[in-house]
């Protein structure tokens, strides 16, 4: 099996405060993986130690990846610049920046100041930003928390396409039940802090499972089983 991503005995604390409690996964080449906990059980923490950007945490992480992506909640783009020029903070390379654009269906705007773009379109900017560096793995924190839900739906769409063509790993976090299902290929459902999983959930037969379809209702509800 290729692994990106593999933690033993991960645990992470603030002072007194553990946040990470004895967490062993690995996260296969190319697969989508949601990490589904409620708000504030320590799924940022987690995302922020498994990208490299915590490193003072116990156990092990094994990361078997070169480049990688992040896509955060807010789109973070500099108001005072157009999108291109807000991409070129990231590559000089314009040849990369125009095939950015246009995976994410944004190459009509690239001259548009972020205030001109919708709240779908400015997170789809955030989505060209992490592609541009060419990543084995994308990290998403909770990309579509704010996003109204067709907005939701199209940005999730698109980052399943993309990801389909361009085979990187993709590691989410989020609350949002659904959008776990119909993003993830596994879900680690993990416990209020510190955090921990309860349970895996393989998603890999229900590669096309919409956002309303009864089946994803079946799944939602088992999940809230386990969801605390």
């Amino acid at each position: 099996m290729d692994v990106t991503i593999k933690t033993h005995s991960l645990t992470q604390s603030f002072g007194n405060l553990k946040v990470i409690e004895d967490l062993t996964i690995a996260i296969k080449k190319s697969e989508r993986v949601a990490f589904l906990g409620p708000s504030g059980c320590g799924k940022t923490t987690l995302l922020r130690c498994l990208s490299g950007l915590i490193k003072d945490y116990s156990g092990e992480i094994e990361a078997h990846y070169s480049n990688a992506g992040f896509v955060f909640q807010e789109p973070r783009l500099i108001p005072w610049s157009t999108l291109w020029n807000n991409l070129l903070f990231v590559t000089r390379d314009e040849d990369r920046i125009r095939r950015s654009l246009e995976l994410v269906e944004l190459e009509e705007f690239a001259h548009h100041h972020p205030a001109k773009l919708s709240g779908g379109m400015q997170q789809r900017a955030n989505l060209a930003r992490a592609l541009i560096v060419e990543p084995d793995v994308i990290f998403f924190d909770e990309p579509f928390q704010n996003l109204d839900l067709k907005s939701n739906i199209k940005l999730m769409e698109a980052v399943k396409r993309i990801q389909k063509q361009q085979k990187w790993t993709s590691v989410l976090v989020t609350h949002g039940i659904r959008e776990a299902i119909v993003f993830a290929q596994r879900i680690f459902i993990l416990s209020k802090g510190p955090a921990r999983v309860v349970k895996e959930i393989d998603m890999t037969q229900e590669e096309e499972t919409e956002f309303f379809s009864p089946r994803t209702a079946e799944f939602e509800r088992m999940i809230l089983e386990y969801y605390e």
